[in-house]
């Protein structure tokens, strides 16, 4: 910083919150909560309704001076809290990895850009914090000035959770649970109660002179307390190893003991082209919108990543993903996109065999494409080991247990999902789903009441519900969750049926029921399998086994749940049922 804009050559007077943040080398929301909780002496202009504030860098610096080891930003360790000494000292600084303070008192010390890999293991260690096994990160805020930046934060903070949870002995909430937290004004501990966390990250995202700045800090949550704060300053080409680092360096400060895998995996180092990288996090910014619009964005740009790197790993496992959930959300056949999911994941492993994303997307081809349960559950373990705290992978790997009738075994994985990602809609829909498989209605329906609340938009918990009513033989209630989820979504189940169910139903008790929601099935893409149920239902054997070998002539996937629905009871002792399980692979071939 030139001098005649050093904070500490004189008593200067900040006049906006960006400029008391850029004082501290930190971001607004960080310096607006200090104010609130800690004293920051702001002032504010007469008549501004609180808006318009300004503060004294004097002022500012003797605040900070009073709360060493208390309050740490990235930069001020170096640079304000030692004064003009620091100053003296700046350039040496920006050639400096990193000090520490004696006996850890004034906590972590770095001020300038880091030029080189940091070598954790042979610096001396932190205060430990062996209760701290449970961790958070916020939403990097975006400081780059620019909207259209908002990627590049967005990113990185995915990268940073994705990199903390290879580390089995924590546990870290997924990035759908802390979205909601993105500018908020909730106190920490708040914060740490709803997540059920004990520390948390947060920071910010800006451009440096040779490339991305990342500042972060971690806190005590639960006792508002800070522990350490850092600021990384890279070029592109080292984005994507500054998320190691920080990963590393956050497990080093709350004591967690990484495994031989782990550390393994910390010491080496994936270097991926900058341009390419960029157009990752592009990628994972729109494919976490899981909208069709979304998703087609996201394969461009994981498609450019993969043209500007074709050894970039996870270019292609982005790739995988998008392609799994467009064949589960199109009506374009789906043997065809699954083909390019297995393929992309295939080379996402031959890149990088330690890469979680690309086992999990391999298991779930091998379960919706090739019905491989066997092959599906392995690499579903390789991919959890790999990374424990893989909410996704968990929930997936629930529902393949689910469909296999390894109730027990599901129910613990997709409750494990739930803990990692408790604020998605998606993981308590399949928890319902899941439960109902396991017969246990009750808790199936306070699984969709959640995702309801979570997402009161989205019409599949209501359907999900509807079921679970009429299994339970209510239908009236069924009813109105059908009613509920055709009001969300007009396409769903095509205009007027759900009134044609509810007048057959009046007419003519549940057989008109079936009858007619077997005439509504026609809006349905894939409706063999659901005609089955409800032939089932109206004793029709005949019917509903020609349904059901339609169903699986076409590889629909809703076949799979073959052994759990419990419309089919009375079918499971015929010879025709227990020949098309086997041939789906659900029961032994000998």
């Amino acid at each position: 910083m030139p001098a005649a804009a050093d904070p500490l050559s004189h008593n200067r007077r900040l006049g906006s919150w960006k400029e008391v943040a850029a004082f501290f080398e930190s971001d607004e929301s960080t310096v607006r909560r200090w104010e609130k909780e800690r004293g920051l002496p702001i002032h504010r202009l007469p008549g501004g309704g609180g808006a318009k504030i300004f503060a004294y860098t004097e002022e500012l610096h003797g605040w900070l001076a009073g709360r060493k080891g208390e309050i740490a930003t990235p930069g001020n360790g170096s640079r304000i809290a030692q004064g003009t000494a620091a100053d003296a000292s700046a350039p040496q600084a920006n050639r400096t990895v990193r000090r520490w303070t004696q006996l850890g008192v004034g906590g972590i010390v770095l001020f300038g850009v880091l030029a080189a890999v940091l070598f954790f293991s042979g610096r001396q260690g932190p205060p430990q914090h062996p209760t701290m096994r449970s961790i958070a990160v916020l939403p990097l805020a975006n400081l780059t000035g620019n909207s259209s930046q908002d990627y590049l934060s967005a990113g990185m903070t995915d990268e940073l959770i994705t990199e903390l949870a290879r580390i089995s002995s924590l546990r870290v909430v997924s990035r759908t649970s802390v979205q909601q937290y993105a500018r908020t004004s909730k106190p920490l501990p708040v914060i740490a109660q709803e997540l059920d966390v004990d520390a948390i990250v947060e920071g910010s995202v800006g451009r440096g002179r040779s490339g991305i700045r990342v500042n972060v800090q971690l806190l005590d949550a639960r006792h508002d307390r800070h522990i350490w704060a850092d600021t990384l300053e890279r070029g592109m080409e080292d984005a994507s190893s500054m998320q190691h680092e920080l990963a590393e360096e956050i497990a080093n400060q709350i004591g967690v003991q990484l495994t031989p895998l782990e550390k393994q995996y910390f010491a080496g180092r994936h270097p991926i082209a900058p341009e390419s990288f960029q157009d990752y996090l592009q990628g994972r910014y729109y494919w976490n919108k899981r909208t069709p619009d979304g998703l087609s964005k996201a394969e461009g740009y994981f498609q450019e990543a993969a043209a500007r790197d074709p050894r970039n790993p996870l270019a292609f496992a982005g790739l995988a993903d998008t392609w799994l959930l467009e064949s589960l959300y199109s009506r374009a056949p789906t043997d065809e996109i699954l083909r390019k999911a297995q393929d992309a994941a295939s080379r996402a492993i031959a890149l990088d065999d330690q890469l979680a994303e690309a086992h999990c997307s391999m298991a779930y081809v091998l379960f919706l494409r090739d019905w491989d349960f066997a092959g599906a559950e392995k690499e579903f373990r390789r991919a959890l080991k790999l990374d424990p705290n893989f909410a996704t992978a968990h929930q997936w790997y629930a529902e393949v247990l689910s469909v296999l009738g390894r109730h027990g075994e599901a129910i613990a994985e997709i409750r494990r999902a739930e803990e990692l990602d408790p604020f998605s809609m998606i993981i308590h829909h399949e928890a319902g789903q899941i439960l109902q498989n396991a017969r246990q209605y009750a808790q199936a329906l306070e699984e969709y009441a959640r995702a309801e609340t979570i997402a009161p938009d989205f019409p599949q918990p209501h359907d999900g519900a509807a079921l679970a009513w009429r299994r339970l033989g209510k239908f009236d209630l069924a009813l109105m969750e059908l009613r509920s989820a055709a009001d969300l979504s007009p396409n769903f189940l095509g205009p007027g049926a759900v009134d044609a169910i509810a007048g057959a139903y009046a007419k003519s008790g549940p057989t008109g029921f079936f009858l007619q929601s077997l005439a509504s099935l026609r809006f349905y893409p894939h409706p063999a399998y659901s005609a089955a149920l409800d032939y089932a239902e109206l004793g029709d054997k005949t019917e509903a086994f020609a349904s059901l070998e339609e169903a699986y002539s076409d590889h629909n996937l809703d076949v799979l749940s073959l052994k759990c629905s419990p419309e089919l009871d009375a079918l499971r002792g015929d010879t025709r049922y227990k020949d098309l399980a086997r041939r789906i692979g659900l029961v032994s071939q000998n």
